[in-house]
């Protein structure tokens, strides 16, 4: 997949999926799938993600940074993602004119894929005749009685129902950082850890200890990961990512990695030292290592 996170841009005969796609969920994932199987008619996939400045998003959460979404679309997705870069000088561009100078001009949109619940699919619908695209519409995916969409997923992510965020994401939620330089304690105990930097916007699942997998150089390796603050190590009111991970060694400094949050396994505990985190530690791998081989 080739990737373009600038919004100078120009292409032709394209097939044409926008909007944030932030999570890149199931109902995302429907709009994608009916976007490959229609650009086999011999036009170019294109996903056109809304990539929002911080000063927009505010004391907004997101499920997925523009990284995060690439990583999952490279897996089963379009030629071409473009992040587009939504600030103060474009936020309240008019419907049409968005539709005309970017989907019909700068990309050369034969066929726009979009959802029936979109909030200008009347604008799409309206408009196809005169710019010469064919809308395609695609289903709204329910779960039980409610729509999926981000909103609903950042709920459930909020209040710790990760099994719900994974069914409804349709792949593990995800984080993706750079390895920090920590404090090392796990070092003294035979236990190091990544600690993982994180956007102040990614929303977090409710903290506590999980099972989960790391892709590091192209490899999945099991790990179990602290999120939240640390009352055993220090008293400072910050959060942090930390992951012990299981069989394996390596210099990760500076390197990026990709966290896959599969199983919540328990809520933070006060420990008394570090004897007694390293403890709890090894029945946490003991509980979690039978469930992360089977993945």
């Amino acid at each position: 997949m080739k990737y373009i996170g600038e919004n100078n841009f120009n292409m032709n005969n394209t097939c044409v999926a926008f909007g944030n796609f932030d999570g890149v969920h199931i109902g995302h994932r429907a709009v994608i799938d009916k976007l490959l199987d229609i650009s086999k008619q011999g036009l170019t996939s294109v996903v056109l993600s809304f990539e929002y400045d911080e000063k927009l998003l505010k004391d907004k959460k997101i499920l997925s940074t523009e990284a995060e979404k690439q990583h999952i679309l490279n897996k089963n997705g379009p030629e071409v993602m473009i992040s587009y870069k939504i600030d103060e000088k474009n936020v309240n561009m008019p419907a049409e004119l968005f539709l005309k100078d970017i989907l019909i001009d700068k990309l050369g949109a034969k066929v726009i894929v979009t959802s029936k619940d979109h909030k200008n699919i009347k604008i799409l619908r309206e408009c196809a005749e005169k710019y010469g695209y064919i809308l395609a519409e695609c289903d709204t995916i329910f779960d039980g009685c409610e729509p999926i969409n981000s909103q609903r997923i950042l709920k459930e992510l909020s209040v710790g129902t990760l099994q719900k965020v994974n069914e409804l994401l349709g792949h593990p939620y995800l984080l993706m950082g750079k390895v920090l330089h920590g404090k090392a304690l796990g070092r003294t105990v035979g236990m190091p850890t990544a600690n993982l930097g994180f956007s102040q916007y990614k929303q977090l699942p409710q903290y506590g200890v999980f099972g989960t997998l790391s892709e590091i150089d192209g490899k999945n390796i099991k790990g179990l990961t602290n999120i939240g603050k640390r009352p055993s190590v220090d008293n400072y009111n910050y959060v942090t990512i930390e992951t012990f991970l299981l069989d394996y060694s390596g210099d990760l400094y500076d390197k990026t990695i990709t966290l896959e949050i599969h199983k919540y396994i328990r809520g933070v505990i006060k420990f008394n030292n570090l004897d007694e985190v390293k403890a709890q530690v090894n029945k946490d791998i003991k509980s979690i290592r039978t469930y992360l081989d089977q993945i």
